[in-house]
């Protein structure tokens, strides 16, 4: 067992390593004991000119350096595959930061913000379901394959369609022009939106209603939000907050969503199963980090953590620690993302997937601008 362990230990630290100093570099080195480098988002906020465009106009802050850097790191210069284990492990601090992210909240501020939620994500996931399905057919994609595109728009993107996938008997074909569909459009939306924000005035309560309902994948939501505004650790990020409540709502809806389309896939016909590859079971990739998170909201909302205003240390010393998490895990997120795979998101997945993500962000910001106050 220990050699086991310590042979698990030098696959993965590697690359955890250079996703931690991918991080450092984007955020600084002040809390790890090297105050000598601010980070590069200091740096940029320190100078005018750069301040000007690169922080104020685009948001290009710690998270986004992060992903940046692991994109450029991938493509340009080249990641050995002794390095990929380690930055796999990616999605487990963004994870870890998410239940950790349960430090913002509490009872109150989820049934406030949950009903709100829930009505909107609601009417978005059936909406988005049933127009992409119909996109779909129309382009003569097969249900299946539509079906991948549907639940990704609709719910949370990757790990939507790698949940359906089981359910609906797709190829593993389809499984990769989904994501990569899925990856092209959020990336895009992910540099989009800040700026967008910015230039429409929304407050950061607005924005993270608007990345919440109309940003495909999860991962991407929370990029978003901590773009346009990543607060401190004696500031709650609004945006931060208030996406992710919206994000987490349509992560609930999940098991409901893959129960639908297994039911509008089940007339195909049985001879057909023998060419479909995907048959891992459904609970095996629901996200369970969910219930993490209600958990660590119950610890703060019965006062578990210290007084949440003005934050006590232990809650200042979490949410300093998330950062950190979403700062490593997003890091290795852009690591993960292949200029060559996103090149497989070509013809009918990618005209249907586009059409069906900008008709929801563009419905989602309007209800943003027609309903939701522009301020909490």
């Amino acid at each position: 067992m220990l050699v086991q362990t310590l042979y698990l230990l030098s696959r993965l630290l590697p690359g955890i390593a250079l996703m931690l100093a991918v991080a450092v570099l984007a955020r600084g080195g002040a809390d790890l004991g090297f105050p000598q480098w601010p980070g590069l988002e200091t740096l940029f906020a320190s100078r005018p000119l750069t301040s000007k465009i690169l922080i104020d106009v685009l948001h290009l802050n710690y998270i986004l350096i992060s992903i940046l850097t692991g994109m450029l790191l991938r493509n340009v210069v080249g990641l050995p595959g002794m390095l990929m284990p380690g930055v796999r492990t990616s999605r487990l601090f963004i994870k870890i930061g998410v239940i950790l992210l349960g430090s913002l909240y509490s009872i109150a501020d989820l049934a406030n913000l949950g009903l709100k939620a829930f009505l909107i994500i609601f009417v978005f996931i059936s909406f988005t379901l049933l127009f992409t399905l119909y996109l779909g057919k129309k382009a003569g994609m097969s249900p299946a394959a539509a079906s991948l595109l549907a639940a990704g728009a609709a719910v949370c993107g990757v790990s939507a369609i790698v949940a359906t996938a089981p359910a609906v008997r797709a190829k593993i074909s389809d499984v990769a022009y989904s994501i990569a569909t899925i990856l092209t459009v959020g990336l895009i939306f992910l540099l989009i939106f800040p700026t967008a924000g910015t230039m429409l005035g929304l407050s950061p309560h607005q924005f993270g209603v608007w990345a919440g309902t109309g940003i495909v994948n999860s991962g991407q939501v929370l990029a978003a939000a901590l773009a346009f505004d990543h607060g401190t650790a004696q500031r709650v990020s609004e945006s931060l907050k208030t996406g992710e409540i919206f994000n987490l709502t349509r992560i609930i809806f999940l098991p409901f969503v893959v129960l639908a389309l297994a039911v509008y896939n089940s007339r195909r016909s049985e001879e057909e199963e023998d060419e479909y590859a995907i048959q891992t079971g459904f609970w095996d990739k629901f996200p369970l980090f969910v219930i993490g998170f209600i958990v660590v909201v119950l610890l703060t909302s019965f006062g578990l953590l210290g007084e949440t205003s003005p934050p006590s240390p232990e809650l200042v010393f979490i949410r300093n620690l998330y950062n950190w998490f979403f700062a490593i895990g997003l890091s290795g997120l852009g690591m993960q993302i292949s200029f060559n795979e996103l090149r497989k998101a070509g013809g009918k997945p990618l005209l249907v997937g586009t059409i069906a993500a900008v008709v929801k962000a563009v419905g989602a910001l309007l209800v943003v601008l027609l309903f939701i106050q522009h301020r909490p």
